[in-house]
């Protein structure tokens, strides 16, 4: 049984979302995924970490960062974009974001990203 925070993803593309949950899993992550931004807003369960496309159908990503800053959910943020600018990177980053990379995204440096999201968020201190 997998156990610790649960990582949340969300992407409007299903096989992103599909291949995140399979790699994440294999390095014995608990994982939930959501196809919006809406779905992900409505969850109610407990969030490690958000991993989050920024060009998403429905509310973007840069939305959905302010109305979790709105809503006082300060859980670490992921941002990953197939399309990224450097106004995109300042913007996300100066919301609140962790990170911000571009797809296709390196396997091992999201690991050492969620690994530092995580750690943050848990008030551990640096190595």
């Amino acid at each position: 049984m997998l156990s610790g925070p649960t990582i949340c993803v969300v992407d409007d593309d299903e096989g992103i979302r599909e291949s995140l949950d399979n790699f994440l899993r294999s390095v014995g992550m608990r994982v939930r995924t959501f196809s919006s931004a809406e779905e992900f807003i409505a969850y109610k369960g407990p969030v490690g970490c958000l991993i989050t496309d920024l060009n998403l159908t429905g509310m973007d990503g840069f939305s959905l960062q302010m109305v979790l800053l709105r809503l006082g959910r300060r859980d670490p943020v992921i941002v990953m974009t197939a399309f990224a600018t450097p106004a995109a990177r300042s913007r996300s980053l100066a919301q609140g974001a962790v990170a911000f990379v571009t797809k296709p995204l390196d396997p091992e440096n999201l690991l050492l990203l969620i690994e530092d999201a995580l750690r943050k968020n848990h008030g551990d201190p640096e190595p």
